[in-house]
């Protein structure tokens, strides 16, 4: 199973460009931000396109659209910023678009909806009994900000080993760990070193941001293809790179994530069974 997700920076033009990634990466989870396209347009597109992608019911979310191409694929609570979906009665996977802080500090804001969205799984975890947890989207803030790394919101890691325990308690009280993989691209070590450019007047600045993120659970770990883990810089037909290899203003200010789960259904067993096993 291959995620991709795009903050489409409101570029009303978006959706050629969208569709030769889906093409060019395989891609059968699909998850846009600020998507303002012709929906309509996109959606015979992508049916058209080898994976066929096909819209996913996200009513009540205002900041995410998703598509895929699988059948067994149910809804579940969908927020101004967050959209949950079932897919094959195994994963449950979040789209995410929080507040960013283009109007000032809004960590305390985004922090209250990350709870939200913990405070979800929870309850989508007791009652479908799906262990598999796939965050993906714009956090809007970056991995080591409190929001992605606090045990009482995301606990986004940079390292969670398979025999690693699944929770740390903190003052008596017991917080599940994730794992983010998305600590791996700081520096010049990767490119690009962020998916997100902004050149600051601050005096604190990294230049390069990772806003836009996937955070797993720890039994999906097993089936997490750690090679296929990418910041996309272009597709078959299209470069999404200005000259400074910066994402490209005229498509959008973000480039493209994507990951890949392997969902056979020997991996997928291994990693449903073990959160019970441990």
């Amino acid at each position: 199973m291959k995620i991709l997700f795009w903050n489409a920076n409101r570029n009303k033009d978006i959706n050629k460009y969208i569709v030769d990634l889906v093409e060019s990466y395989k891609v059968d989870v699909l998850v846009v931000a600020e998507y303002v396209a012709d929906t309509d347009e996109l959606d015979t597109l992508l049916n058209k396109t080898s994976q066929k992608l096909q819209k996913c019911m996200t009513v009540g979310c205002t900041r995410i659209n998703i598509w895929s191409n699988y059948n067994n694929i149910d809804p579940g609570t969908q927020s101004k910023y967050y959209s949950f979906q079932i897919i094959n009665d195994a994963f449950i996977i979040c789209g995410v678009h929080l507040i960013s802080n283009l109007h000032g500090d809004k960590s305390r804001e985004r922090a209250a909806i990350i709870r939200q969205i913990v405070n979800e799984i929870k309850q989508l975890k007791e009652k479908t009994s799906i262990n598999n947890i796939i965050i993906i989207g714009d956090l809007n803030e970056m991995p080591y900000e409190e929001g992605c790394l606090n045990a009482d919101c995301f606990h986004g890691l940079p390292v969670l080993n398979i025999q690693d325990s699944f929770s740390r308690i903190v003052d008596a009280q017991e917080y599940e760990k994730y794992y983010n993989p998305m600590w791996n691209f700081f520096g010049d070590y990767n490119n690009p070193p962020g998916t997100y450019y902004y050149n600051t007047s601050s005096l604190c600045a990294p230049m390069w941001y990772i806003f836009d993120q996937v955070l797993i659970s720890k039994s999906v770990i097993p089936m997490f293809v750690k090679d296929e883990l990418k910041i996309i810089t272009f597709s078959k037909k299209f470069n999404l790179k200005d000259d400074k290899d910066h994402p490209n203003n005229n498509i959008s200010d973000h480039f493209p994530i994507i990951c890949e789960i392997n969902d056979n259904f020997k991996y997928m067993k291994e990693g449903l069974n073990h959160e019970k096993r441990i």
